[in-house]
């Protein structure tokens, strides 16, 4: 055999060899990867494969959109927009219920099938946060003018049962006023607005401090601005000692009894000035029992203009109430000094 004809085979062979190995490796290529995967370019599979390997639903949601916008004609458009068009309804079904929802799908999905309808939701539902958020700040704001209002009413009977207790003490007396405990001299003599005093006759001297105390009432279903007036009067000695203390003020039984209802009492109303005396009898009564005696011997035999007389134990507590205009309603007070 020649070395020509023995070669022969061998490259036969050969051929045959590489042609099976080729074979082989499409077969293996057709069976393993689409034929897409053979046609696209790095940058289309690159983009392709992000919607696949992405951790998150709204990041292969968000890369399959961005593929089809870069590769509308790409190797992989026709699945990825399969898939788009199978994962976008259910989605957003699960995302519109909400603002959060709509503002995730339209950041995911910027140019999503949805994104009119979701941009339609979203500004409805902001509009009715907005709304509601107005009602809710409109609300706390009535709440808080509210309680406001009730507490400058309430302050009216708060402040005369304070003086009231703070001059029935026994420790405010016997010794000058600027020497009297700090329940007393701080608010009298330290706190605004200041007190004023002048010469009463015979070396005494009176002091006084006008405290005004603005509220609200409803008049006829408005709202109708109020001021109780209240002025501490001290009468002194020579020495400065406190003789007699009055806490009056114009129409003062009757402001109490419009704080406390929170309504007008007219000048023509009998009703409403009783209810106001006698809640200055219930005030001065508590007082006088808290720092003095509940005993109910303390109480005297009274006749109008006085409406409450108080005394035992050296102290004794007047309340009248005024008879005629320009008279102030008034308490005064007068208490023997405790032994020191």
């Amino acid at each position: 055999m020649s070395g020509r004809g023995a070669a022969a085979p061998g490259r036969r062979f050969a051929r045959a060899a590489r042609a099976l190995s080729c074979a082989a490796a499409l077969s293996v290529l057709s069976g393993c990867a689409s034929r897409p995967a053979l046609l696209a370019s790095h940058d289309d599979y690159a983009a392709y494969r992000a919607t696949r390997v992405s951790r998150t639903l709204e990041g292969r949601l968000a890369a399959a959109s961005a593929y089809l916008e870069r590769h509308p004609e790409g190797a992989f458009a026709a699945e990825v927009r399969a898939y788009l068009a199978r994962a976008e309804p259910v989605y957003y079904a699960a995302k519109r219920g909400t603002a959060a929802g709509l503002a995730a799908y339209l950041a995911t999905l910027p140019r999503g099938a949805f994104r009119e309808d979701a941009t339609r939701r979203l500004r409805a539902l902001v509009r009715e946060r907005s709304a509601g958020d107005l009602l809710s700040r409109a609300a706390r704001e009535t709440d808080a003018q509210l309680s406001r209002q009730r507490a400058e009413r309430a302050r009216v009977r708060e402040e005369l049962a304070a003086w009231l207790r703070r001059f029935l003490g026994r420790e405010a007396w016997g010794r000058p006023l600027a020497e009297a405990p700090a329940e007393v001299i701080v608010p009298f003599s330290l706190t605004l607005p200041a007190p004023r005093c002048a010469p009463a006759g015979e070396g005494a001297a009176v002091c006084a401090k006008r405290i005004a105390l603005p509220f609200v009432v409803n008049a006829g279903g408005e709202s109708a601005p109020r001021q109780a007036e209240i002025e501490i009067s001290v009468l002194g000695d020579a020495a400065g000692r406190p003789i007699e203390v009055a806490i009056r003020g114009p129409d003062l039984f009757t402001r109490l009894e419009e704080a406390r209802s929170a309504r007008e009492v007219a000048p023509d109303d009998p009703e409403g000035r009783i209810g106001g005396i006698a809640l200055a009898v219930e005030l001065a009564r508590g007082a006088f029992a808290a720092r003095v005696s509940g005993d109910p011997s303390c109480g005297r035999q009274v006749e109008a203009p006085v409406v409450l007389h108080l005394e035992c134990e050296g102290a004794r507590l007047v309340a009248r109430a005024a008879s005629e205009a320009g008279e102030d309603d008034a308490v005064t007070i007068a208490v023997a000094p405790a032994a020191r």
